[in-house]
């Protein structure tokens, strides 16, 4: 009877109800505590600063441009596809602050790439023989900070350089020297491995050059967006079938995936707050 009595209040709808609040209430908050850096808000006049902004055509570096360029600053768009550059999207800024984002374009970046059968997977290579996700979180950064840097440390006023990169380098992540472009041939490619690999190269470059600039005008800092909602994984195996790309899209929510007007916070942050511009080697999340 006992038993009996226990089961019936465990379903009951009242136990069911306050079950189901504290389930809600719980994954509110974890989802929230995700999204704490998006609270922020820039209210900075940028008016004669510039800044030159990589990726500048979609996700986090359009964001970036747009919010930038909403606050009155020059905007110089990096890009590596020239007509994207050209027109960039950003069809909501003011006609009165448009005119602030202009298209210069990198050719620093702009190279064709070759995908190669590797065991199960597609390596991706540049025209230079680079895999495409060393290439483009890390070797393209420090190309162009490398071939900017005499011209920055010759500014009279303060300069920063925000490097984007992500907590994934606080999980098990080695870089591996004698694989660096991950093409050996006696090995799977394994793209999340690489991604990995690819943050970490460039968190240690951003440390090491923070701490060669330390005594100059050049701050560096990182910025991690968090987990962002944008099309850089459009072309992942788990989106192109529409069942997986529907869960895909539930566990991104509930890992606090932040649309890319929030998750551009942080890299405001640390790239125009009075507060940041004494901090060198910070990491910002």
């Amino acid at each position: 009877m006992a038993g009996r009595r226990l089961i019936q209040g465990l379903t009951s709808p009242w136990s069911v109800g306050f079950s189901a609040f504290g389930l809600a209430y719980g994954g509110y908050h974890i989802w929230d505590s995700t999204q704490s850096g998006t609270k922020y808000d820039l209210h900075e006049d940028l008016a004669g600063k510039t800044y030159i902004v990589t990726g500048a055509t979609s996700g986090i570096g359009q964001a970036t441009a747009e919010e930038l360029a909403k606050r009155n600053a020059r905007v110089i768009m990096a890009c590596r596809n020239r007509e994207k550059c050209v027109q960039p999207k950003i069809p909501h800024i003011s006609r009165s602050t448009a005119a602030n984002a202009t298209s210069r374009i990198s050719t620093v970046s702009e190279r064709s790439s070759r995908s190669c059968p590797k065991g199960n997977s597609s390596w991706i290579e540049s025209t230079d023989g680079i895999e495409k996700t060393i290439a483009t979180n890390h070797l393209g950064s420090f190309l162009l900070t490398g071939l900017l840097l005499d011209k920055l440390l010759a500014q009279k006023n303060p300069v920063r350089i925000v490097f984007l990169n992500s907590n994934i380098i606080d999980r098990k992540c080695d870089l591996k020297l004698a694989d660096f472009n991950s093409d050996a041939s006696d090995k799977k490619f394994d793209g999340y491995e690489v991604y990995k690999h690819s943050k970490l190269a460039s968190a240690l470059f951003s440390k090491e050059l923070a701490e060669r600039l330390k005594d100059s005008n050049i701050n560096v800092l990182v910025a991690d967006p968090g987990r962002t909602k944008s099309n850089l994984s459009a072309q992942m195996d788990g989106q192109t079938f529409f069942l997986s790309r529907w869960l895909l899209k539930i566990v991104s929510f509930g890992m606090g995936e932040r649309r890319t007007e929030k998750a551009v916070r942080p890299v405001l942050y640390a790239l125009c707050d009075p507060e940041t511009v004494e901090e060198n080697g910070l990491f910002i999340e």
